[in-house]
């Protein structure tokens, strides 16, 4: 249940009746972390006279061209790919890898996209959530974005999640909603519900220091009931601290699961298994973890709760198990179509000049510049650099993230 979010309710709920009745919108909700932005998008997830597609910007993912959109369409791909224009069609299955040395331009792709939507409109409105946009890889982002301000009279609305301070995701010239506090009711109604039995100088000091928070409203007792009272924290500081002293009662295990979990975030179960064992953890540790709430296990995927405490978790684990972790999950990424994730996770366990791991990154980089993942193909040049064993290598992957970055558009960036 939202509190306090009837006006901003109404705002998307007047995007859904324009869809309805054949006028497509675009909506970019903005706010800090915690603030409300996924529970109000999971708010209009269900709807019975829409096609409601969910994409998710995922932060370990960020590097890899065209994952977001791809998870985005992954549910009408199979039956849209067909009708779409041959040079659209090519475009798309480049994008995602569905077949061999086609190219993914970009503005094709993008077309792609505005064509497959307006199709998909043409049986019922559509409604696409993109929630944590900021972490949507580059060549997602653009595509998305381009089809989102060629919208017209196809019945399709799109609202995209972005969360403040994180990877910047610009959108000039698109309507935005900025989600602030609750206000005070609000915020004492959440609380109550979900902490009816809190002394009343505790729910006085939820109040306060929550600023109407609702992700801190949520968490703030438990940091409360495990801390001694104290000046107020800056509001990031008290989330994280919420977050990490629940991990922290957890069993060893349990919290190696958990780690494993945070340095790879992508959901997978069975990865996460396969990589924690090698760590000394084993599906018997999972129980402990969900009765926290910290993750959530449905069928083969697993979620934090929030973002936050992905990195309340990794960031609270010393350097040296952080390092292993890595290791793991690039040890249980074998197949073919996990090389891209398995030299990221090797570059991240690396703690010096590595030629292997450099060449590894170096092929990912080739294949994102092939797809015209131009910035994705950047960073893998750049990071397969600092790992390169000779200074002759290391300028020449240099000169290649700066090329590609320079193809990207990021000229501040191919200049350092």
């Amino acid at each position: 249940m939202l509190y306090g979010r009837d006006a901003e309710r109404s705002v998307i709920g007047r995007l859904l009746e324009d869809a309805r009745a054949g006028t497509s919108g675009v909506l970019v909700v903005r706010g800090e972390p915690g603030i409300g932005k996924t529970a109000l998008l999971d708010s209009f997830a269900v709807h019975d006279d829409m096609l409601v597609l969910r994409g998710v910007g995922i932060e370990s993912e960020a590097e890899l061209p065209f994952g977001g959109l791809h998870l985005l369409l992954r549910p009408v791909l199979a039956e849209q790919l067909r009708g779409l224009p041959e040079p659209q069609r090519q475009a798309l299955e480049g994008a995602f890898g569905l077949a061999v040395g086609v190219r993914a331009d970009r503005m094709m792709v993008g077309l792609a996209v505005l064509t497959l939507l307006s199709e998909l409109a043409e049986d019922a409105p559509v409604l696409c959530l993109i929630d944590d946009a900021q972490w949507l890889d580059r060549p997602s982002a653009e595509a998305l974005l381009f089809a989102a301000r060629r919208l017209g009279a196809e019945g399709v609305a799109m609202v995209f999640a972005v969360r403040d301070g994180e990877a910047p995701f610009p959108t000039p010239g698109l309507t935005e909603l900025r989600l602030e506090g609750l206000s005070g009711d609000a915020a004492a109604a959440l609380v109550d519900a979900r902490e009816g039995d809190l002394a009343s100088e505790v729910r006085r000091r939820v109040l306060t220091e929550a600023a109407g928070n609702p992700l801190a409203l949520i968490e703030l007792p438990t940091a409360l009931a495990t801390s001694t009272p104290g000046p107020a924290l800056p509001l990031t500081n008290r989330l994280r601290l919420a977050f990490h002293a629940q991990a922290g009662g957890l069993p060893e295990a349990s919290r190696t699961l958990l780690l494993v979990a945070a340095a790879d975030d992508t959901g997978d179960l069975g990865l996460l298994l396969r990589a924690a064992e090698s760590m000394g953890a084993g599906i018997e540790d999972l129980p402990a973890v969900e009765k926290t709430g910290l993750l959530r296990v449905d069928g083969p995927q697993v979620t934090f709760r929030h973002p936050l405490v992905r990195a309340a978790v990794y960031q609270g684990t010393p350097l040296d198990r952080r390092l292993r972790a890595h290791r793991a999950l690039a040890d249980a990424l074998v197949d073919a179509d996990q090389a891209d994730r398995r030299a990221w996770h090797l570059a991240s366990a690396a703690t010096g000049p590595d030629a292997d791991i450099a060449a590894e990154l170096e092929r990912t980089a080739s294949l994102a510049a092939g797809r015209k993942g131009y910035a994705a193909s950047a960073a893998a040049y750049e990071r397969a650099a600092q790992l390169a064993a000779t200074a002759e290598v290391r300028t020449r992957l240099l000169t290649l993230a700066a090329e590609t970055a320079l193809e990207s558009g990021a000229l501040a960036r191919a200049q350092a």
